[in-house]
């Protein structure tokens, strides 16, 4: 696996005690980094490691974050699922924040390449650029999914930031950003320009309130996502202690959230972001992030591998014919988990016989709007984005 020496000199093993490893929690499953063992990567499914990076953050502690999830992580008892896991320890501080990200970008840039999931412990959430960027690097287009209270767009010419990220992503040239999606953003804390110009891109935002009502409609649009980027201060400061919002999701929603990221069959690097250890006395919100991680792997040894509609016979498909044109709009559900996707097509109009389609994950709800005579709006911002 000369393919490792990329990168492993990038990585700081880790120093364990027994506590994390006694029989039958998830530390015995895991091939962990330490000082006489760097993880055999050939059968490996999903890769974690942490990014001690914080000179970005007001919160200069969050560079703890990684090994304080660790400790309440490796505890959880494992399940026996079919899966494999490699713990590959901190990417420390480099001498400049951006030689972090430098780190970063390459190894989930070797990691993506051999088709092994990435879930990274931050650190601050402008990591996520190093994430995306990673991508980049291999010319591939992204989806993006923030679950998050705010849209964090800021202002594009400051220097890279937690509050400014997006914006980064959004304007960088090259641009392989096909898609992004806000899970439950809160009104009352994003500038209505943010809000708007999310619109004029056609990208998707979702109040908080929307998705508390019914937490499945998070489950198609991470589905939908290749990079997943979670902010701690999503949740309320009920559940996360260490958080900075009276509102947000609850803990049982937020691991919930973290199952469906990872059932996701595109989702390829989910990162967990903005936790400070000196704000959480008790330890609740790393323990409430540790079962956010655990859910994550749970969701990975659930995939079904139905992206892309490989085998059609495993699917109904479903024509709708909307009422305002001669046009119809093609739905497919699978036979398997009962869920729906959508087809969408590239410019040339909506017959299939004039071009190319794109795959959108969608709900029941959406085939019950078309079904009424109403285009569903993630259909329209798709087919404005492939116009």
């Amino acid at each position: 696996m000369a393919w490792i020496d990329d990168f492993s000199y990038l990585l700081t093993p880790l120093e364990l005690t027994e506590e994390y490893t006694s029989e039958f929690s998830l530390g015995k499953y895991i091939d962990i980094h330490t000082d006489d063992n760097f993880p055999d990567l050939e059968a490996v499914d999903v890769v974690i490691f942490g990014v001690c990076e914080s000179r970005r953050s007001t919160n200069d502690d969050v560079n703890r974050a990684p090994d304080r999830i660790r400790e309440k992580l490796y505890k959880l008892y494992h399940h026996g699922r079919d899966i494999k896991i490699a713990d590959l320890g901190n990417i420390m501080p480099g001498e400049y924040p951006h030689d972090t990200d430098s780190g970063v970008k390459t190894v989930v840039k070797s990691l993506l390449e051999h088709n092994i999931v990435v879930l990274i412990l931050g650190g601050s959430q402008e990591l996520t650029f190093a994430n995306y960027s990673a991508y980049e690097i291999l010319e591939t287009t992204v989806n993006l999914a923030v679950v998050d209270s705010v849209v964090d767009l800021g202002e594009f010419r400051d220097d890279l930031s937690p509050d400014n990220y997006l914006s980064k992503i959004v304007l960088h040239d090259p641009s392989y950003l096909f898609n992004l999606s806000v899970l439950g953003y809160q009104t009352y804390l994003n500038d209505p320009d943010s809000l708007s110009l999310m619109e004029k891109l056609f990208f998707d935002v979702h109040r908080l309130g929307q998705l508390k009502a019914d937490i499945r409609l998070t489950e198609p649009l991470l589905r939908n996502a290749d990079v997943i980027s979670f902010d701690i201060n999503a949740v309320s400061r009920g559940h996360s202690p260490a958080g900075n919002n009276p509102n947000g999701f609850s803990g049982e929603q937020i691991c919930q959230i973290a199952r469906y990221a990872g059932m996701s069959d595109k989702a390829s690097s989910i990162g967990f972001y903005n936790y400070s250890p000196q704000l959480d006395n008790r330890g609740t919100t790393a323990e409430l992030l540790s079962q956010m991680v655990w859910c994550t792997i749970d969701g990975l040894s659930y995939r079904q591998k139905e992206y892309p509609l490989l085998n059609k016979n495993n699917f109904v498909e479903y024509k709708v014919h909307m009422p305002d044109n001669q046009e119809e709009i093609v739905f497919y559900k699978s036979l398997r988990t009962d869920k729906w996707w959508m087809k969408v097509p590239y410019a040339g109009g909506m017959d299939g016989k004039l071009g190319r389609h794109h795959l959108v994950p969608c709900n029941y709800t959406e085939y019950e709007l078309a079904t009424q005579g109403e285009l569903p709006d993630m259909w329209w911002k798709t087919y404005q984005k492939l116009g």
